[in-house]
């Protein structure tokens, strides 16, 4: 997987910048941090299975909501310490009048996970969420990617940046860009099982 360092350098040049004299090291690693934020954020709407993974909910005895964990997007999950799934239900339907005990439901409001009923004691549960990955903060940081791909990284900060002067490179970049795209696209949605691999069903089409 490329390093922040070696993105930086293709992002360089690509739109033919390769000092620093115009586009400073810290605004080529924003431009590079900023292309990576935005493909993720595609790679969540194709697949929100692709960034996951779990995290411990603890809950305070008489407050009926937890903090999400700072790098959640959303919960898909909630288990137990009986390793049950707790069912989800939907929070306009919690029963206030309800005593306080062990939840037998949740629901998500804002950056809170809700339970119902408030639980009368410090439990713990396992939350199974889709994650959004930290930024490159240093020179040698590897993006969390799908191995291979990580090139249109770059080529989208060439995109963003408007740095491009030459018509015939910008045509070429925009089209590498697509064509990536489109690969990264199948490959984020499709999963690796044991037998064969399959596509993750999506509500999104593809959009130039």
């Amino acid at each position: 997987m490329k390093t922040r360092s070696e993105l930086v350098t293709e992002f360089r040049r690509l739109i033919d910048q390769p000092n620093t004299g115009i586009i400073s090291p810290t605004t080529a690693n924003a431009e590079i941090n900023k292309a990576y934020k935005e493909l993720v954020a595609k790679i969540v709407k194709w697949n929100d299975r692709f960034y996951r993974k779990t995290g411990t909910l603890t809950t305070v005895a008489s407050t009926a909501y937890v903090a999400y964990p700072s790098d959640a997007i959303f919960i898909n999950r909630i288990i137990d310490s009986d390793k049950e799934t707790l069912p989800h239900l939907d929070l306009e339907l919690f029963e206030l009048s309800e005593a306080e005990g062990t939840p037998h439901g949740w629901d998500a409001a804002g950056r809170y996970v809700y339970f119902h009923p408030t639980p009368s004691a410090a439990l713990s549960y396992t939350a199974y969420y889709t994650y959004f990955p930290t930024e490159l903060s240093l020179d040698s940081s590897t993006p969390e990617f799908i191995p291979g791909y990580e090139d249109i990284i770059a080529l989208k900060a060439a995109i963003n940046s408007k740095m491009i002067r030459d018509q015939d490179v910008r045509d070429m970049v925009m089209n590498d860009y697509r064509d990536m795209e489109k690969d990264l696209r199948f490959a984020a949605m499709t999963q690796h099982t044991g037998a064969s691999r399959r596509v993750i069903p999506s509500d999104y089409e593809y959009q130039d």
